[in-house]
């Protein structure tokens, strides 16, 4: 085969956008989602909703124009990744999956599904044995495949605190551990501000630097920035202008040292405990006791980049709540 290659500015096919809003139980996600699907489609354009949680994004019929297919179990995550490609076929503007979490642990979910093996294989396997391999190939290839995808996805994805001893709280998204790096743009809503924009932890949301002239701190995702978000994606002109229009460095709030560490950090540990030692190793000692509750975090990150097997409980992004 011969490949050939074309100036960048050439190609006029969007690129894949994906965005992810995680929050509890009347946290403004479907709304949130909704909002922002209308706005990447535009006007006129065409939505689709795979709705995994009983046809509960209906409620919201009367206030937005979509399509919806309310999935039954099994949620087995193959089944996800052919509702994306059919929804590119059928020609929608964008897809909204509300919630994700089913994929990992509804009914026939990745973790149902390797419980099933564990228990047919005698309830002898290990966690990290024979049992996950089913569930974990079948995640990965449904990773890949929605990665092929040039409609744009909006996923809502359940979220809930965790205690964790002797008095520190997490707040953990319910999806595999490594999916939110996947995403292009994602947000933690709380229930006391449903669908306002919080920026005040880096830790609770991800962006590129194009994006922060879209989403700034205490606005309510709207239709506006799913506009702008979907005018990036196809590089419009009037993109690259508005990103152009944006201050100099010098000139924006400029992230602390803290926050930077933790950035190059939270980067390492997805690459295993070996890499996150390293940087360990290399940072001033200062530095890694103001870090030691995040880097403490991250090892369990790290340790399961290493195992590379679909960690068997929560995964995602772990968000300190106190």
């Amino acid at each position: 085969m011969t490949f050939t290659f074309a100036p960048a500015a050439s190609f006029t096919e969007r690129a894949g956008l994906f965005v992810s809003l995680t929050g509890g139980t009347n946290s403004g996600k479907t709304f949130s989602a909704l909002r922002l699907a209308r706005g990447i489609a535009g006007k006129n354009g065409k939505v689709a909703v795979l709705d995994t949680e009983g046809g509960r994004t209906l409620h919201l019929k009367e206030a937005f124009d979509f399509d919806a297919n309310v999935m039954q179990a099994p949620f087995r995550p193959e089944r996800f990744a052919e509702a994306a490609l059919a929804a590119e076929k059928a020609g929608y503007d964008v897809l909204v999956i509300d919630s994700f979490s089913m994929e990992w642990v509804g009914v026939g979910g990745v973790l149902d599904w390797q419980a099933e093996e564990h228990a047919r294989m005698g309830g002898k396997d290990s966690t990290k044995g024979a049992s996950w391999i089913k569930p974990k190939v079948a995640h990965k290839a449904m990773v890949y495949s929605l990665l092929q995808r040039r409609i744009p996805i909006v996923f809502s994805i359940r979220g809930e605190e965790t205690f964790v001893p002797p008095n520190k709280t997490l707040f953990k998204s319910i999806t595999n551990k490594a999916f939110p790096f996947e995403v292009t743009v994602s947000f933690r809503l709380a229930a006391d501000r449903k669908g306002f924009i919080d920026l005040s932890d880096p830790l609770s949301f991800k962006m590129e630097g194009a994006h922060r002239q879209i989403f700034r701190d205490g606005d309510r995702i709207n239709e506006d920035q799913g506009a702008a978000l979907a005018a990036w994606a196809r590089g419009d002109q009037g993109a690259r202008e508005t990103q152009a229009e944006t201050p100099e460095p010098s000139e924006q709030r400029q992230p602390s040292n803290r926050d930077r560490l933790f950035t190059a950090a939270r980067a390492e540990a997805a690459k295993g405990s070996a890499a996150l030692r390293t940087f360990r190793d290399g940072i001033d000692p200062k530095a890694d006791k103001a870090l030691a509750p995040i880097l403490a975090e991250l090892e369990r990150t790290a340790e399961h980049a290493d195992d590379d097997d679909g960690f068997p409980g929560f995964g995602g992004v772990n968000w300190e709540a106190n």
